[in-house]
This record gives C-alpha cells, structure tokens and sequence, in this order.
C-alpha cells in the first residue's frame, strides 16, 4: 500500500501516522460463492454508494475466485475506488458454484440404474466442489486477516457473498448401498474466525441474493457464525446492499477497545487458605462478555479468545512464515516496514533504505551499568516476483544498541541500509523482514528499473 502522506517513492506496508487510527474498510467480492447476476448487482449498487460515500474512511478492494486479488489497496481516493469496481473486469459464476448448482438440473434417461449413477456422480462433485469453496475461502479470509492483523483502529471486512453451507447432507451410493453423507465445516469456520479475532477484524456478510431467497438458503448459517464470532453483523434477505453498507460504516462511529488481562493464576475451588492452582495457557477457550449497564444498547464484540500456549519458535517456522510472506498476494503487516530502493551509481545497483520500528521488536538486555546493551536479532530476505524461483537473498543482522540510541531509535525508527543488485531485473521486488526471536514479518513491495520509473 501507499499511502499519500508517505513522499514519492516511499512505501510501506502499513497506513502512515493518524491515517491509521480512523480505521480501515475491506470490500471483499466473492466471486467464488456468489452468481455472476448477483455479483454485478452489488457493483451497481456499491458505484452509486461511493457518489456520497465518506471521504476519510481507507477502502481496499479484493477480490476472490480461485485465489485472492487485490483490486485496489487502501486508499481514502472514492474516485480511484469507483474507477477499480467500474474496469473490475465482468462478473462471472465460478467453476465451484456451477457445479454445486448443477445437482438441480440432472437428464432422466428412465432408466433407473443409470440415473442412479449420475445422480451419484453429480452429488459427489457436488460435494467436491463445496469442500473446495470452503477451503479456498477459509484461508483467503485467513491471508485478510494476517494482512490486517498490524494495523490499528477500526478494521472492518465487508463480505459481499452468498457464502456456503456451515452443513449439508446428501444422499450417496457406496459399494450398490445407499447412505447419508453429512459434513460440516466448522472447524474450518472456528480457525478462520480465530484469525480474524487475533487481527480484530469485524466481519460483515453481506448478501446479495435478495429479498425473495428467504431465511433458510444456503450460507446464512455462515454468514451469522462468522458475523457473531467476530462482532460485525450479517445483512441478508434484503434488496438495499446500499443501505446496508451505509450502516456498516454508521456502525463504527461509536468504537471502544478495552483492554482485558486474564490472571496467570486462578484459586483452586478445592484450595484452603492462601493455595494456589496456575491456570496454564493450554489453548483453551474463554468466552467474552460485555454489558452496560441501565441500557439497552446493542453492543457487538468478540465472543472470547483462546488462551494460546507460548511456544519458542523453531527455525522451520522462521522459514515458513518468510517463506508464506513470499507467497502471500498482500503485504504482511506483523511488523511496521517503510522502505525504498534507491538507484547507486552503479548501473543496476539499489539501496535498500529501511526504516523499522523497534517496539515491535523483542530486544534482550545484557550488561550491567556503562556496559549495558539491547540486542535484538532480525533478518532480511528479498525475492524478484517475475525472476524464475527460486532467487532473492536473506540476511540475518545482529542489532546491538546502547540506552542512548535505543532511546533515538525508538523516537525516529531504526534506520537501514543495505545493498540489492538487480542487475537488469525490471519489475516488483518483495522485500520481507523478520524479527528472529518472535518470527513476526513485515513485507513491502517495492518497484525496481523500469517498472520504478512508472
């Protein structure tokens, strides 16, 4: 992303100053679970929303069929955001969702052994071609939620979709017998929403297939699952996808983060005196209530959070967070990175110049007195997204800091510099940086040769 208050030539993977703290909104178009009709419903309703849209709200765009896209990244500019849905290509119905409709529309032969077979052949693609929406949307909702997860304020993901069954049951034929599948997707439900808790992401479901679908559809049991669990809210059964962004934004006028400690430890209720039993952080679940009392307000919040147990990260992990960072179509945002690549005076050389905050780092102290030190251990890895993989580099840097330039460096970030040679390379440059102790990663993706001078 790159955001206006950052001079030309500078990106970063996260909003600059105040930007941040006015929040964020994700208008995420599922292509993947929503037919085509209905997907260009919610672009003609969403082009006429923008017209009187807020102006200070950042707007990312992303889109999903077979994998994650970004359309147009953050930005406060409602007539870029109306241009990017205006050329956002024509909406189509995917290969997944034709499948899983086409179970309603099957050929009678009359005879009954044959039907049987392609009733048994079209429920079992049926089934195959649900198992993959879940799965595909699951981690795509998961990658959202690892890209938001370093931003502050307000983070709001609009999910305009007709989503997928939490449950569904069929009738199969297996070895000349028949029985019932059932599945359920809610484990795959459970561990996205607890991605997008961890980056307090609300989400709301908005669905575009009207008014005359009813209640009892498809999806709305996911749309509400997701929605209560996060503490946004799901908008179906109408005709006004307009108005039902408009109160998703009203809906975060009145925002409050409180903060919440859990004790390490917890009286045993079989305990005497002063005995004590430590409640272990095993990974458990703890519900999370809020009220006010004296009102009858409708509050929305997160239902609880899981007790993670922490574990020191082994070097395999290091390198598949990296790794994932490579590969993932948005920035990570665990850590704050604003950098650029500066041309040297050697044809096809850059600077790297980067600039890192080190509150988001674990720093160790060692030495006493005069000889006291904040260490902390970080690494820098790069990859030339059109190059032929593997490429790129990693470098593990040592930082080493006395009180008094910890103290700058924490006032005006920690600055950087390292060599890149690109040689005749033109394009994007995927830049990663990795704090070794926690694994956390920041990318930024900078643009080099000719693809900088555009």
């Amino acid at each position: 992303m790159r955001p206006r208050a950052f001079p030309p030539g500078v990106y970063s993977n996260r909003l600059a100053g105040s930007e941040e703290e006015s929040g964020v909104t994700v208008l995420l178009m599922d292509r993947l679970n929503t037919d085509a009709g209905d997907q260009a419903e919610v672009r003609r309703q969403m082009l006429h929303y923008l017209e009187s849209a807020p102006r200070d709200e950042r707007i990312a765009i992303y889109s999903l069929n077979k994998t994650l896209r970004v359309i147009q990244d953050f930005t406060a500019d409602q007539e870029r955001i109306r241009r990017k849905l205006f050329s956002n290509g024509s909406a189509e119905t995917s290969v997944d969702l034709t499948a899983d409709l086409l179970v309603d529309d099957l050929p009678v032969t009359g005879d009954a052994m044959t039907d049987a077979m392609i009733q048994n052949s079209a429920n079992e693609m049926k089934d195959f071609a649900i198992q993959n929406r879940v799965n595909v949307t699951a981690f795509a909702l998961e990658t959202i939620a690892k890209h938001l997860a370093g931003l502050r304020g307000r983070k709001k993901l609009v999910w305009f979709t007709s989503a997928f069954p939490a449950a569904y049951s069929y009738e199969g034929h297996r070895n000349g017998r028949t029985q019932i599948e059932i599945h359920q997707f809610g484990d795959d439900i459970e561990k996205a929403a607890k991605r997008l808790n961890d980056a307090d992401v609300a989400v709301y479901p908005v669905d575009p297939r009207g008014i005359l679908q009813g209640f009892d559809v498809p999806g709305i049991d996911t749309m509400n699952l997701f929605a209560g669990k996060t503490g946004g809210k799901a908008f179906y059964a109408i005709n006004d996808i307009e108005g039902a962004v408009a109160a998703i934004e009203d809906d975060g006028e009145i925002t409050y983060v409180i903060g919440y400690y859990p004790p390490d430890e917890k009286r045993s209720p079989q305990a005497e005196g002063p005995l004590w039993a430590v409640k272990k952080m095993d990974g458990s679940y703890h519900s999370v209530s809020v009220k006010v009392p004296g009102h009858s307000y409708e509050i929305r919040h997160r239902k609880g959070y899981f007790a993670s147990e922490t574990k020191p990260i082994t070097e395999k992990r290091r390198r598949m967070t990296i790794e994932d960072a490579f590969f993932n179509p948005l920035e990570s945002t665990g850590l704050g990175v604003v950098a650029r690549a500066i041309p040297a005076e050697k044809p096809g050389i850059y600077n790297l110049d980067l600039n890192l905050d080190l509150h988001e780092f674990h720093l160790d102290r060692v030495g006493e007195g005069d000889k006291e030190r904040w260490v902390a251990l970080l690494a820098i890895a790069t990859e030339f997204s059109a190059k032929k993989k593997p490429n790129g580099t990693l470098e593990e840097i040592k930082l080493t800091l006395t009180n008094a330039r910890l103290t700058e460096a924490l006032r005006t970030g920690y600055r950087i510099r390292r060599p890149y040679a690109a040689g005749e390379l033109n394009g994007d440059l995927r830049l990663v940086v990795q704090d070794r102790a926690s694994g956390d990663v920041g990318s930024v993706t900078l643009p080099i040769g000719a693809a900088k001078a555009r």
